[in-house]
């Protein structure tokens, strides 16, 4: 080593004056925090302004450090760098700065120095190199330095030859690239600035080969837009608009980024792809979606430019949505789809819906595990989101994924319920749309196959019955639009296909069959089930589907009626539609609770006839003699009721007894319209079949069946017994006998003597086998002689064999048939008993002020106690609760007449508290005793003396008789009652 280069290398350092509060801000520029970013770009703007008059070489060293941090990854130091510098090249050059020796150039060739990539670094290196000069071309351009009048032009074209370099060179920047430029015309345009600057970057694309890109069409449109009297390079585009109709195809090419090696050989230099996939919509899918036309042929008659409509199908649904695409392109293309829902026009979003979009969003929804399903649920919700915001786009999207497009049975399809979620947040003007459309496809489904028609058709069943449902409850809201007509139309539809068989040109293809038509008639009574709960349509709809169905097979307007209806029979539904035409002229007089319950009752007639229900005859002459008596002219209003009422209160058993919730729901309403003319014997009517047995013989007795034999065996196997499901009422607590044993059979000996009747008749039927064969069982006999079995049989002893075991299969086939009848009935009566609870729980909210209301007390408490049906024993508690509930203060029923029925009550209700019974029971008839108390009480306060001899009574039969199980909580309610009715009863 030379002494020369050791002196240098001894040679101490010279000091340095490090700036610290400098080095501080440039840290604090890296931060992750936007307030502390913020806060130390102002600190270090704050020395660049011009009344600081910063020195050529503090302007200098700061901006190589700004420019330097540019390139760094670290934190979040492109931001913070890139504000600060922004802002300090404001600051320094707003002004002319002839005197001083650093200018513009300087800083731009600092800018081109720090940002050079030479080589030799590594790929992170050179990667944040490229994006060093990319945040500090975006900083100079928003400093908007250059478009001062005293920096020459040039300048700026430098810059953009350098950010076209950058996007050329690095195909993985050019979108930024190009935001840059596409951003920078619209602050030209805001600045009204010489059309020289667009004309520069629109010129500096061509050059770099950029046009036909997605960058280039976007910068073209934004110029061509913002500067139309600027000029643009010649045969890049057709009529120098890249949306013109002729480039399609090229269009197509360029926006999808297909690459060059997919267009060899035509449009040279249109489509270069970029290399990389981004997962966010290029920005020039918006410039160009913004600028095409909603109108067609409007857009057609006055240029040559594409509407929305065709740009959507050819580079969008044949681009993106090609078979062939890549699923990154349909990607792109689901991302388009989410976009013009979310913020594109009404018109826009009906475009939408095209063959091969339809087709993939039905593919990618059928599989969870698809790579684009996750996109496809967000496309779906997407179009369920527009309907919400805006019902009247329901038509186009249903259009769209059902009719032109898409396929009838899309939600079966795609297993997702995506029409049905449409359809129910449709309008009325949406519906009105809808509803032929589905009719239509109703009576056309698409396909000649007898299935698949049949379930196109019941798709679309559903789907009209989900819209009745839907708007159902709009009845009950003012504020609501009115879609009477809309439900009527529905069905409409249902009565046309239901009940007619129609052979002439609208004949529906392929014909449909009769399981067709039954589904239709059930969901007409679906239907008309949701809308009994509206108070609008409860009796407006039933009444408009009667007389459909008349007035069509009157007309023979869609075919021949498929019901046969006998003279006889058809007078009495002429005399119905007279008695329904005069309810409906009275409701236009002015409304009331009994018109619309006795339309609603007629009009359920009807259909009840037009269904075929043999019992609707009867029925009808019976409403007709209730009509004349309680809707009759004045003078027959003065006679008694009585008997009409009673009449009136069987037909509405008679609907309640069928197994239809729509029954169920009408019987309610008309019960609830008469409940205050309910007389004794129909209250009667009603406690007797809770009375009844929840057995084959109970229903027998109940609906009047002539089967002597079945009766007679059914009440000897019930007599004497009692079923309390102690254990399904509470299962902690077991009421027991004074000598301990259960007073009560649970729901679990229930089923174990169920099993060992099965048990029985199983080995009934194994032993009376082996007799008709002359075997034995293997486990039987293990000793017998083995010598007859294999003796030969004759033809004659095999006939004999044959006719015992046919006897004996006969036998076991009717005992199956039997324990059926008896399994069939009892859920019958348990069902039938529930319908009769709900009509009485009606009776005491709107009567419990009556004194007829007292009747229910006894048969109440007796079906808590004695039902098997933990069910009905609970229903049954839950209305006397309501009951005594409602009976305070002055609703407690007052005595009329003589006293002696109520003492009876009372002195009955305390002999049922004596039998054991589950704890609800013994809750219930505590308060069904109190109740009794207070209307005696209530009636004469010198009643408390007798009433006390009567728990005094109760008191001395607890303590003597085994045979009385009256539980402590008795007494306690009544010492209780006692103490807050003693102030009272001293008065």
């Amino acid at each position: 080593m030379a002494p020369d280069q050791a002196a240098s290398k001894k040679r101490r350092r010279e000091p340095y004056n490090v700036d610290v509060k400098l080095v501080e801000l440039y840290e604090d520029l890296a931060s992750e925090k936007d307030e502390i970013r913020l806060k130390a770009a102002q600190a270090l703007v704050s020395q660049f302004t011009p009344d600081k008059k910063p020195a050529d070489d503090q302007i200098k060293k700061a901006l190589q450090r700004l420019f330097r941090g540019l390139c760094s990854s670290r934190k979040a130091a492109r931001i913070g760098f890139s504000i600060a510098l922004t802002e300090v090249l404001t600051q320094v050059f707003s002004e002319s700065r002839d005197s001083s020796e650093f200018g513009l150039s300087d800083a731009l060739k600092i800018w081109e120095s720090q940002t050079n990539a030479s080589g030799s670094e590594s790929g992170q290196e050179q990667r944040d190199h490229h994006f060093g000069r990319l945040f500090g071309a975006e900083a100079i351009i928003k400093s908007s330095i250059l478009f001062q009048s005293f920096v020459p032009f040039t300048e700026w074209t430098k810059v953009l030859n350098l950010i076209f370099e950058l996007a050329q060179k690095k195909p993985w920047l050019r979108e930024e690239c190009g935001w840059i430029v596409y951003r920078c015309v619209y602050d030209l345009s805001s600045r009204k600035m010489d059309a020289k600057f667009v004309e520069a970057a629109v010129d500096g694309f061509c050059s770099h080969d950029l046009a036909r890109t997605p960058e280039g069409v976007a910068i073209w449109l934004a110029a061509k837009e913002m500067f139309p009297k600027a000029t643009f390079p010649g045969k890049v585009w057709k009529h120098d608009d890249p949306l013109d109709v002729k480039e399609q195809k090229t269009l197509t090419k360029t926006m999808k980024e297909s690459s060059s090696e997919e267009t060899q050989g035509e449009n040279k230099g249109s489509g270069k792809s970029s290399g990389v996939w981004n997962s966010k919509l290029h920005f020039a899918w918006d410039a160009a979606l913004s600028r095409t036309s909603d109108d067609s042929t409007k857009s057609k008659s006055k240029s040559s430019r594409l509407a929305f409509a065709d740009f959507w199908t050819e580079v969008v649904d044949n681009g993106l949505f090609a078979s062939a695409s890549s699923d990154e392109r349909k990607y792109w293309g689901f991302l388009l789809f989410n976009k013009v829902l979310n913020d594109g026009s009404l018109q826009q979003a009906s475009n939408v819906f095209t063959k091969n979009l339809v087709r993939c969003l039905m593919n990618q929804l059928a599989v969870e595990d698809r790579y684009l399903h996750r996109m496809a649920v967000k496309a779906s919700k997407a179009v369920q989101t527009r309907v919400s915001k805006e019902p009247g786009f329901a038509a186009a999207a249903v259009r769209g994924l059902v009719g032109t497009s898409g396929t009838m049975n899309f939600d079966q399809a795609t297993k997702t319920k995506t029409i049905e979620k449409i359809v129910t947040e449709a309008n009325r003007e949406a519906l009105q749309d809808i509803i032929p459309s589905f009719e239509k496809l109703f009576e056309r489904p698409g396909t000649s196959d007898e299935k698949t028609a049949a379930s196109n058709r019941q798709f679309i069943a559903g789907l009209l019955l989900a819209i009745v449902r839907s708007k159902a409850s709009t009845g009950n809201k003012d504020d609501e639009d009115d879609y009477q007509s809309v439900l009527e139309q529905i069905l409409s539809i249902f009565v046309r296909f239901a009940y007619f068989l129609d052979n002439g040109s609208s004949a529906p293809e392929p014909a449909l069959p009769q399981a067709t038509q039954e589904l239709l008639r059930n969901r007409i009574n679906s239907s008309l089930n949701s809308l009994l709960s509206s108070q609008k349509y409860a009796a407006t709809i039933p009444y408009a589907v009667v007389k459909q169905i008349r007035d069509a097979a009157k007309s023979e307007e869609h075919g021949k009626f498929i019901i046969n209806i006998d003279d006889k029979l058809q007078e009495s539904v002429k005399t119905a539609f007279k008695s329904l035409k005069k309810l409906s002229s009275k409701e236009k007089k002015g409304e009331t609770s009994s018109v619309s319950a006795f339309k609603l009752l007629y009009s359920m007639t009807v259909l009840q006839v037009y269904n075929g229900d043999a019992d609707a005859v009867s029925m009808l002459d019976e409403l007709e003699f209730c009509y004349s008596k309680f809707m009759g002219d004045d003078s027959k209003k003065k006679k008694d009721t009585s008997d009409a009422s009673d009449a009136l209160v069987e037909i509405i058993l008679s609907f309640a007894s069928k197994q239809s919730q729509l029954f169920r729901r009408m019987s309610e309403q008309v019960f609830g319209a008469f409940a205050d003319q309910v007389t004794e014997n129909g209250l009667e009517s009603l406690i007797s079949i809770l009375e009844t047995k929840e057995t084959l013989a109970g229903q027998q007795e109940m609906f009047d069946n002539d089967d002597d034999d079945d009766v007679e065996e059914e009440e000897n196997e019930d007599e004497d017994e009692e079923m309390i499901d102690v254990d399904e009422a509470d299962s902690d607590v077991e009421v027991v006998e004074a000598d301990g044993s259960d007073d009560t059979d649970s729901s679990d000996d229930e089923e174990a003597d169920d099993d060992e009747e099965d048990s029985a008749e199983v080995a009934d039927f194994e032993a009376k086998l082996a007799a008709a064969l002359g075997t034995h069982r293997a486990d039987q006999d293990l000793n017998a002689a083995e010598s007859d079995s294999d003796a030969d049989m004759n033809d004659d002893e095999m006939e004999a064999v044959d006719a015992s075991l046919a006897q004996v299969f006969r036998a076991r086939q009717n005992a199956v048939s039997q324990h059926k009848d008896k399994k069939d009935a009892r859920e019958n009566m348990v069902n039938f008993k529930n319908r009769v609870l709900d009509l009485l729980e009606i009776f005491v909210k709107k009567c419990h002020s009556r004194l007829l209301a007292m009747d229910l007390l006894l048969p109440l408490l007796r079906l808590s106690r004695r039902s098997s049906v933990k069910q009905i024993a609970n229903k049954a508690n839950s209305v006397l609760r309501e009951y005594t509930k409602l009976c305070k203060g002055n609703a407690v029923p007052k005595i009329e007449d003589e006293t002696k029925p109520v003492w009876e009550l009372l002195r009955s209700v305390h002999k049922e508290a004596s039998h054991s019974g589950p704890p609800a029971h013994a809750a219930a008839v505590s308060q069904a005793s109190l109740l009794v108390v207070k209307v005696l009480v209530a009636q004469d306060k010198a009643a408390i003396a007798e009433v006390v001899d009567v728990y005094g009574a109760t008191r001395k039969a607890q303590l003597s008789s085994t045979k009385c199980h009256v539980q402590p909580s008795f007494f306690t309610d009544w010492n209780n009652w006692c103490v807050s009715a003693s102030k009272q009863l001293k008065q």
